[in-house]
């Protein structure tokens, strides 16, 4: 059973830290450089940073099955919309709904805010993740190319699923 919990501690934010390390090397490698991957990992997941996010209005949740935390999500208002800035999970779980639980844990908190839609961005390369959004109802509504420093260039497709 999958058991889904939002993050309220230092030591769950250092376990997603971990979560999400382990899931960008078994899932980035041959999508974006080592040098990128290295960098997005030390600029975005570390336990001050999710603290901060979360101060924000930022939400992030972690899935574990018989306490083995596997995959984690972070997603908070933009505009009239819920943005899912972060959904992954470990490649022992793929498969198993667990994206589609923790999504739907997104698109539930969406609605209750009475957000007009989820949005997320994905990065071009992703193509298992971009037929996963499909298939969860998401739409294509455009394409951003974003320098986010030392030289590295987020090219993502931008997703819409209306609620």
């Amino acid at each position: 059973m999958i058991e889904v919990v939002e993050l309220a501690t230092d030591e769950q934010r250092a376990t997603a830290v971990s979560l999400a390390r382990r899931i960008w090397m078994q899932y980035y490698p041959g999508i974006i450089s080592f040098a990128q991957i290295h960098y997005m990992l030390e600029r975005g997941y570390r336990v001050d940073v999710i603290a901060s996010e979360q101060a924000s209005g930022i939400e992030w949740y972690m899935a574990s099955v018989h306490d083995e935390p596997l995959g984690l999500t972070a997603f908070g208002r933009s505009g009239p919309d819920v943005k899912v800035h972060k959904i992954y999970v470990d490649r022992q779980a793929r498969g198993t709904g667990m994206g589609r639980t923790l999504m739907a844990v997104a698109e539930q908190r969406a609605r209750l805010q009475g957000a007009e839609a989820l949005v997320l961005t994905v990065n071009i390369g992703n193509l298992d993740s971009v037929r996963a959004y499909l298939a969860m109802g998401f739409a294509f509504a455009g394409r951003m190319a974003m320098p986010i420093g030392h030289g590295f260039v987020m090219d993502d497709y931008v997703m819409r699923k209306p609620l």
